[in-house]
């Protein structure tokens, strides 16, 4: 009888890989759009392909996603799984000029689910952290270059073009880093949702069309159709210490259900919320991961998509891992990016959405950063307040939308004053000078409903306590929130 062994592979070097090359130019966002399509399927398309060429059954997947595989093969497998990866790898390193890395490791079935996953995880770490290991060789140290394999430049750009409408993927042996649509030695379905025992690749895509709908609407045709300012923007997420709670599986089973379930959360909850009439006309999906997401689209639609999808989550968690000790998994965070320019590169937001996502992961897990600010989703409530409470005040009571740039002016850090010609920060000494300053930004104006009002803005800035020496996280961002709502 043969040994079952574990095969796990990784996908390393996935955001250099988005935005090293798709940097400006007249198709960079095509460019972009491709990569990240194929950056989604090559981890599921790959192990697929291995066990085709090895005439193997599917049932042997064990979970794949944008990043990473887990394969069960018997001992006598590895051999040729190994000789299919090897090239598999080099072609990768070679058309993505060696920003991407293909690693794997394998290790026997032998003792409790916990025990393998170390074993498998010490062997990853180790091929991470050693990449001559992995077969490098001698032109591991010449110098640098970021040139691609032959055809490279312009494969991921015509790779987008068949994005919208593919029904299939393909992938063929003779080339095992490229994928092709609707061709190829080997095919699979694409579809939004997966059925037991289906073998279609889980491949939610929704794209905000221009007005003819025959394209996917331009960077700056999405900004156009903004309510507010004419901007667009990158949201990502990203599901906190999602690997700790992978960890804390006590079964190969358990492993590949949570890998699954958190897969198919955001496949069906994307899929579904950017058919809604809110969301349609004005957000594409760029990437998704197992436990990630990316999406672009205009400034408004991104920061009500990101509170849907929380609360979506947050009742996901609540209804799957309840019952479970500790916090691992069970909440997401966002970073909203808002191009400075229209004409920025796609590549450059998403990369900024990503260092915003980064940091502010590092500081506290559950929060939203946007608008310079990361805040608890629960403080979202006090932001959208009082954006609601001024835009009240601009539109139905004729207050002039450039008060709102002048109460932004109170807050010391992010405004500074021009005294004697040289820029100084803004001195609120007292609360009650901050208070004064905020009385004379928004006039008192006949009315007890405009008063209540124009009080509870005032009180919402500089919170219910008397020591607010500058404004609240979530004041800031209700200021930003309305100014761009206002059309600035």
């Amino acid at each position: 009888m043969s040994l079952q062994v574990f095969l796990q592979a990784q996908l390393l070097g996935a955001e250099d890989f988005l935005v090293a090359h798709a940097r400006g130019g007249p198709d960079e966002t095509s460019d972009f759009i491709g990569r990240a399509a194929w950056l989604s399927l090559y981890c599921e398309v790959l192990p697929r392909a291995l066990l085709s060429e090895l005439k193997l059954s599917r049932m042997l997947l064990g979970s794949s996603s944008a990043e990473q595989f887990l394969l069960v093969l018997a001992e006598e497998d590895i051999p040729r799984a190994n000789d299919f990866l090897m090239r598999a790898a080099e072609a990768v390193a070679a058309m993505s000029g060696n920003t991407l890395r293909l690693i794997w490791a394998s290790t026997e079935n032998l003792g409790a689910w916990p025990v393998a996953r170390k074993r498998l995880d010490d062997a990853l770490l180790a091929k991470n952290s050693a990449p001559l290991a992995a077969g490098s060789g001698p032109d591991f140290f010449a110098p640098f270059s970021p040139a691609m394999d032959s055809g490279a430049d312009h494969h991921f750009g015509d790779f987008a073009q068949g994005l919208p409408t593919a029904k299939q993927v393909g992938w063929s042996a003779g080339e095992p880093a490229h994928l092709t649509w609707d061709e190829g030695q080997h095919l699979w379905g694409l579809g939004d949702r997966s059925e037991s025992g289906d073998d279609t690749i889980l491949f939610p895509r929704r794209f905000a069309m221009d007005e003819s709908g025959i394209r996917p609407a331009s960077l700056e045709e999405l900004a156009e159709r903004a309510d507010g300012a004419p901007r667009w923007g990158v949201l990502r997420g990203d599901v906190d210490r999602f690997e700790s709670r992978l960890k804390g599986t006590a079964s190969i089973e358990e492993h590949i259900h949570l890998s699954e379930l958190f897969k198919e959360f955001f496949a069906g909850e994307l899929s579904l919320l950017c058919t809604l009439g809110d969301f349609w006309r004005k957000v594409t999906i760029v990437y998704r991961g197992g436990d990630d997401f990316a999406v672009v689209g205009t400034w408004d639609a991104l920061l009500k998509l990101a509170l849907e999808l929380q609360r979506l989550f947050e009742k996901f968690a609540e209804e799957h891992f309840a019952s479970f000790a500790g916090l691992e998994g069970k909440t997401v965070s966002m970073a909203l990016a808002i191009a400075p320019e229209n004409e920025t590169p796609l590549a450059a937001v998403f990369e900024d959405a990503g260092i915003q996502l980064r940091a502010a992961k590092a500081m506290e897990a559950g929060v939203f950063q946007l608008f310079g600010r990361a805040l608890e989703w629960k403080r979202m409530r006090d932001a959208a307040q009082l954006k609601g409470d001024l835009m009240r005040l601009v539109e139905e009571f004729g207050y002039q939308p450039e008060y709102i740039h002048d109460l932004a002016a109170v807050h010391r850090e992010a405004f500074p004053a021009r005294v004697a010609g040289r820029m100084k920060p803004v001195r609120v000494d007292k609360p009650w000078r901050t208070y004064m300053r905020l009385s004379r930004v928004v006039p008192q104006s006949r009315g007890k409903e405009v008063s209540n009002l124009r009080n509870a803005v005032i009180t919402d800035l500089m919170g219910k306590k008397g020591a607010g020496f500058k404004l609240r996280p979530s004041a800031r961002v209700g200021l930003e929130w309305a100014r761009l709502a206002a059309g600035d």
